[in-house]
């Protein structure tokens, strides 16, 4: 066969597609027209025909597929104007017309296979690229895990330092800047308390269920600690939620006040106020942010899945919250909308 002679000499090169529709078609109008001027169907070697209409298949998009599939068709229906010979008798004429109409609806129902097949090869090559791509992600968080490991390891060491100096001034207590540098290390040593904790709970993937007026108590105190002058409108709680809980470990509240910190930084360019609701539909609990967005600053749809590169930063802590929302089997969801930002978090509730 022609497509398969070109294949085998230029295989390493990918053929293009108005050449191999060339050679198919072309190869079905010599191979109908040699078949029908030697016997038509009665031919035994009129099988031959679906080769090249099984490579046009195999080979070809769907639109030039199709297009082999009406010429190949419209040839075969074509000889069922071709003459018969006088030895043939009525029978015979009749088998021959039966054998052309079984081979168009072959070549439909191969056509139809094959493109199901071709379906769900598509299918599974994007199930394979999101797979790649979240391992790709998984990555990066895994080594960005591993600095933020590390940089608190190397922490230490300033943080005892700056004990024994707070110790030394407290024998001087004159200096009006002691108290605040007192509260301050104090925060700071409870930050890296509570990472130590959150560590060691995600090391041994230790879960429990946490009630989720708890969870956004914790997120408001994270966001009034980090950004005391942003204004949140923080939802009021109803009974629904009052009795609803959530099976996650520590990390979800800082994934979700990093959520909420984002927001804030939004809406303080526009001095404008967050909004945040929060419902509870189908068995998952919805938590909207809701929070001005300036339109000459670019929306990045991928925002959350990986990192990129803007004015502003990376886009890591988005990452880092997806990541974290998606281990507890929920997800988020950034939209642009009317000059603002709508960030949807979904998980599910426990029952």
């Amino acid at each position: 066969m022609l497509l398969l002679l070109y294949l085998a000499l230029f295989g390493k090169h990918r053929a293009p597609v108005m050449l191999v529709l060339a050679l198919v078609l072309f190869e079905i109008i010599v191979l109908n027209t040699s078949i029908a001027l030697n016997g038509a169907a009665s031919n035994p070697f009129s099988s031959v025909l679906l080769v090249p209409l099984i490579l046009g298949l195999i080979w070809l998009p769907a639109f030039p597929g199709l297009i082999v599939l009406v010429v190949s068709v419209i040839a075969q229906g074509m000889q069922l104007l071709a003459p018969v010979s006088d030895h043939h008798g009525a029978m015979m004429q009749s088998h021959a017309q039966s054998m052309i109409v079984s081979f168009i609806a072959t070549s439909c129902l191969i056509t139809a296979v094959i493109h199901f097949f071709k379906y769900q090869l598509r299918l599974k090559q994007a199930a394979i690229q999101q797979m790649r791509e979240r391992q790709l992600r998984d990555e990066q968080l895994l080594a960005i895990g591993t600095a933020a490991a590390q940089l608190t390891h190397d922490a230490a060491t300033p943080v005892q330092t700056m004990q024994l100096l707070i110790e030394e001034l407290e024998d001087a207590p004159d200096s009006p800047d002691l108290a605040e540098l007192v509260t301050q290390f104090k925060i700071l040593q409870t930050l890296l308390g509570n990472w130590r904790e959150v560590a060691d709970e995600v090391r041994d993937a230790k879960v429990s269920i946490i009630p989720i007026p708890v969870i956004l108590d914790n997120t408001r105190h994270i966001v009034r600690l980090s950004r005391p002058e942003a204004n949140v409108h923080w939802p009021a709680i109803d009974a629904t939620i009052k009795q609803a809980t959530i099976e996650a470990d520590r990390t979800l509240v800082p994934a979700l006040a990093s959520i909420v910190i984002n927001a804030c930084d939004g809406a303080k360019q526009h001095e404008a106020s967050v909004n945040i609701n929060t419902s509870i539909a189908d068995g998952r609990w919805v938590l909207t942010v809701d929070n001005p967005h300036d339109d000459a600053m670019p929306f990045h749809n991928n925002l959350g899945s990986k990192m990129m590169t803007s004015e502003t930063g990376l886009g890591m802590g988005a990452v880092l919250s997806n990541a974290t929302i998606e281990k507890f089997n929920g997800n988020v969801h950034w939209q642009h909308k009317e000059s603002h930002i709508l960030t949807t978090v979904k998980l599910p509730v426990c029952k």
